[in-house]
């Protein structure tokens, strides 16, 4: 058994966020059945710390330095917050002595901890890439290049990389940006990720293998066919683009709703409904907000089609993988880690960024194509059950956590023998 601590600021329910919060809570609730104790490291909301229990997961939940000065920039607030994450990793390791300490890269939520160590006398520790900054700079311009966020960030977590026991990737995509900005060896970044949990993510009925359908048209609702999209609402995510090209073809098909949910940081999602009012269509814009992952799931096996026209993921998108295994076909776009996720013409679409054309022809093939729907439904569940249950995909984790401890434990004897 192994003592594991896995430090994520998002994390469910409080501070989930997107996918790092969910890989980190079935990384923990993963791990835990396989018998580990295991411990998150979280951030709190307000100023208080707060430890709690669930299914055997202790999550401990810490302040950051904003509770003490004025925290104006981002960088300010990780370089701040890895001073606190390095001073509770001590508290943390002087109660339950840990063998294994698991950071995501975004956020450098580690850079002081992991900076900090020498090398045979640390404890054995990991970071996941999730999307890097350094790809976030270069493929969507945030932040730009030449602001000293990207600056110092990025040597931030180019020292974080290179200075943990080992570095892990969900996807190619991730793993090949820092080893293409960083000098990481690319070869020595397996890739794995904590895949779906597909007894919460399943089909509607009507998808299910020898249904004929709830309707004539083959569509969930009798009444009308329904897109559904999650994520942040924000152009860099292509809901602009997906609402202009739902107006090109919501004449073809009445009642045609894009369901939104995720958080909003602006106007964005009250400007989309106006424009769809504007065109005529009163109730295409369905934005719900933002909600559980329990809700998620129940949303997606009431929708026809999935479709997150980002204009760059990391990859391999893990709201793609849940959509499929509730036997959704997806849309995405091209040239990013997206891809990972799809075979393309067989599990969903695949279309150029910010091209309302290419993606109106996705939704009008799809939409008008009920046996190409439920083909791709059963392709789409069959994949991730293949390659993305959550069971499998932990099985490769843990096995990898045991390699790098049993690594660090032979630094330490050869250390001691010298």
């Amino acid at each position: 058994m192994l003592t594991l601590l896995i430090v994520s600021q998002e994390y469910p329910p409080e501070t989930a966020h997107g996918g790092i919060g969910t890989q980190s809570h079935l990384k923990a609730h993963g791990m835990a059945r396989l018998g580990h104790r295991v411990i998150v490291l979280s951030r709190a909301i307000g100023d208080v710390q707060t430890e709690t229990t669930t299914d055997d997961v202790l999550v401990i939940r810490i302040p950051g330095m904003e509770q003490v000065f004025d925290i104006n920039t981002v960088l300010t607030d990780q370089m701040t917050y890895s001073v606190k994450v390095a001073q509770a990793i001590c508290q943390i390791h002087a109660r339950y002595p840990l063998d294994l300490i698991d950071f995501p890269e975004y956020g450098n939520e580690g850079f002081v901890y992991l900076n900090n160590q020498d090398d045979w006398q640390k404890i054995a520790t990991v970071v996941q890439l999730h999307g890097p900054l350094v790809m976030f700079g270069n493929a969507l311009g945030w932040p730009e290049l030449d602001s000293e966020f990207y600056r110092v960030g990025t040597a931030m977590e180019a020292a974080c990389l290179r200075t943990a026991s080992r570095v892990y990737s969900s996807s190619h995509c991730s793993a090949k940006w820092v080893s293409e900005h960083y000098g990481l060896n690319e070869s020595a970044i397996p890739v794995m990720h904590t895949g779906v949990d597909t007894s919460l993510f399943y089909p509607h009925l009507s998808r299910s293998p020898g249904s004929n359908g709830s309707s004539a048209n083959g569509f969930c609702n009798a009444a009308a066919p329904v897109i559904l999209f999650a994520g942040n609402i924000a152009e860099s995510k292509g809901v602009d683009i997906l609402i202009r090209a739902a107006i090109e073809v919501a004449d073809e098909f009445p009642g045609l709703s894009v369901r939104m949910f995720g958080k909003t940081k602006n106007m964005l999602a009250v400007e989309l409904q106006q424009e769809a009012v504007a065109k005529g269509f009163d109730n295409l814009f369905d934005y719900r907000g933002f909600v559980s992952r329990e809700q998620l799931a129940r949303e997606m096996r009431e929708a026809d089609i999935f479709a997150l026209p980002s204009d760059y993921e990391g990859g391999p998108g893990f709201v793609y993988l849940e959509a499929m295994a509730s036997g959704l076909p997806c849309i995405g776009t091209e040239k990013s880690g997206a891809t990972e996720a799809f075979i393309p013409g067989k599990t969903g679409l695949l279309v150029p960024p910010r091209s309302v054309p290419k993606l109106a022809d996705a939704l009008r093939a799809l939409l008008g194509d009920g046996p190409l729907r439920k083909s791709m439904s059963h392709a789409a569940r069959d994949f991730v059950l293949s390659n993305a249950e959550t069971n499998i995909c932990m099985q490769k984790i843990e096995a990898f956590y045991e390699s790098v401890v049993r690594d660090q434990k032979q630094k330490r004897v050869e250390h001691q023998s010298q």
